[in-house]
């Protein structure tokens, strides 16, 4: 897949044209949080880590992870799928910042106490994730995470909150996803719990399904990322 391809997919996930309300909708890579944003530049900042995210990634991913849609603990302020600003803040720290891409990295939340993110914004499903896919023999450059909706689902009133997305938002932002995918063609895809697997399904999307980590998931998600890479490889971690 050429880098133009990659190019266009970002600006179009800025652009955020297909969002059906914005109102109910934050969009990380286009919209600027003034209350819990660090600066007028987090939106700018997100999409530029989300491009070398997946810069970083095209050629050389075996397969793909898919959710349901971002949390405000997550993509929201990292700018990546299923990425904890605060995980990758402490691998640049310990030298592993190439974990996600080369160069710096830059946090986007303003450090309020109410959020309790002095070392940045912690998403605990994205750490189980990341976690479990390094604890399986899976090197970070070997996947690509992303959501079945691109954009955070909130309360109305409530950048601060998670909604299951409606039916009508995933359809309108199926488009995304199915460029997203052009992406990467042809790698195996996993659905991580049951309401995405639904919703790829509604879609026509088929994906391998994965429990989802929360509330005490994590094992049998563990399971099902080292059944996967045996599958592929032959090989147990």
């Amino acid at each position: 897949m050429h880098e133009n391809d990659l190019d266009r997919f970002v600006s179009a996930v800025a652009d955020g044209a297909l969002i059906p309300d914005r109102d109910a909708m934050f969009n990380p890579w286009g919209d600027h949080d003034p209350v819990h944003d660090l600066g007028p530049d987090a939106p700018g900042i997100r999409a530029d880590n989300l491009h070398r995210y997946l810069a970083a990634r095209l050629g050389r991913a075996r397969v793909l992870l898919i959710a349901e849609a971002p949390s405000y603990s997550g993509a929201k302020f990292s700018g990546m799928a299923m990425t904890s600003e605060r995980d990758v803040l402490a691998a640049h720290a310990a030298g592993r910042g190439d974990d996600y891409f080369a160069g710096g990295f830059r946090r986007t939340s303003r450090e309020l106490p109410a959020l309790k993110n002095r070392d940045g914004m912690l998403e605990r499903t994205a750490s189980i994730v990341w976690s479990a896919m390094a604890t399986n023999g899976w090197q970070p450059c070997d996947f690509v995470l992303w959501n079945a909706v691109a954009y955070h689902p909130h309360e109305r009133g409530n950048v601060l909150s998670n909604r299951a997305p409606a039916t009508r938002e995933r359809r309108a932002l199926r488009p995304l996803l199915e460029r997203f995918l052009a992406l990467f063609p042809e790698l195996p895809r996993l659905a991580i719990g049951r309401v995405c697997q639904h919703s790829l399904a509604d879609m026509g999307i088929d994906a391998r399904p994965a429990r989802h980590p929360s509330y005490g998931g994590a094992p049998e998600f563990r399971a099902a990322v080292a059944a996967l890479r045996e599958e592929l490889t032959g090989e147990r971690a």
